[in-house]
C-alpha cells in the first residue's frame, strides 16, 4: 500500500475529571457529578503523526477546587505516547477542537507541532463572554506554539479533514478521519459530548449559541458510515473498528 493510502487512528487517554453532568447535556441531570474521560486521538495519515486535543493541565486553584483530575498508572497523555515509543516532539500537528482547559492543557508540551484552530476560536478566547470565562485557562493555550487560524472547513492529508460544528463555542471543530474502507471515524469534540447528544439530539450544557450547537449536530449524525468519538463518554474508551 502506497503510504498515501495508509492511515491509522488510536484512541489515546488523559484521565477523568469531575464536573457536574449538566454541563454535557443540557437541561438534564441535575446535582450529579460526572467523571469525564480525556480522549485525545492519534492519527497517522501520509507520514504525519496528528494529535486531536491535548487533555488537561495542571489546574490553578479555583479550578481545582470544583474539578478533580483523576489518573491512573499510565493514564496520562505523555505516558500513552511513551508506551508507543513517541514523545512529544514527534507530533506534527495538533488539531484543537477548541480551546477549553480540558482540551488544550498541554498544548505547551507539543512545540514541535503546527496547530490547527478556528480562528474565531482563537479570537473568542483572549475575550470570551463573561458566562464562558471560567471555560478558558489562558495560561493553557497563550503558549509559545506555532498556531495556524483557519476559517472553515480544512483538509490535513488525504483522509483528514477539519469539520466546523459551532455552538459548544464559536469555533469549535469536529475531525473526521475517511477510512480506505469507506468508513469514517468521526471525533465530535464537545459538539458531542456524551453518545445521547448524537442518538438523542441533545445539546451539551455548556454552550455559546443553542441554535447552533443544534445544527451541529445534525451535521454530525448526517455523516454516512460513521463511527463516532463522543469527547468525555466514560462508556467508551476504547475505539474499536468491527
Amino acid at each position: 500500500m502506497d503510504m498515501a493510502d495508509e492511515v491509522s487512528v488510536r484512541l489515546l487517554s488523559d484521565g477523568r475529571f469531575t464536573l457536574p453532568k449538566p454541563f454535557l447535556v443540557y437541561g438534564k441531570y441535575f446535582g450529579e457529578t460526572y467523571e469525564a474521560a480525556l480522549k485525545p486521538l492519534l492519527i497517522i495519515s501520509e507520514g504525519k503523526r496528528i494529535l486531536v486535543d491535548t487533555g488537561i493541565g495542571e489546574l490553578p486553584e479555583k479550578h481545582a477546587r470544583f474539578h478533580q483530575v483523576i489518573r491512573g498508572p499510565g493514564e496520562a497523555l505523555e505516558e500513552q505516547l511513551r508506551a508507543l515509543d513517541l514523545g512529544p516532539e514527534d507530533i506534527d500537528v495538533v488539531v484543537n477542537t477548541h480551546l477549553h482547559f480540558d482540551h488544550c492543557g498541554k498544548n505547551a508540551l507539543f512545540e514541535n507541532a503546527l496547530f490547527y484552530v478556528q480562528l474565531a476560536e482563537l479570537r473568542y478566547a483572549y475575550a470570551p463572554d463573561r458566562f464562558m470565562k471560567n471555560a478558558y485557562i489562558r495560561d493553557f493555550f497563550d503558549v509559545p506554539v506555532k498556531y495556524v487560524p483557519i476559517r472553515g472547513p480544512h483538509r490535513l492529508t488525504k483522509h483528514v479533514h477539519i469539520l466546523p460544528t459551532p455552538g459548544h463555542t464559536p469555533g469549535h471543530q469536529s475531525v473526521v478521519v475517511e477510512l480506505p474502507d469507506g468508513r469514517k471515524v468521526v471525533y465530535c469534540g464537545d459538539a458531542a459530548t456524551l453518545r445521547e447528544c448524537l442518538e438523542r439530539r441533545n445539546i451539551p450544557g455548556v454552550l455559546w449559541r443553542s441554535d447552533v450547537a443544534l445544527r451541529s449536530i445534525d451535521k454530525l449524525r448526517g455523516i454516512e458510515n460513521a463511527i463516532y468519538i463522543y469527547s468525555h463518554d466514560r462508556e467508551q474508551v476504547r475505539l474499536v473498528l468491527p
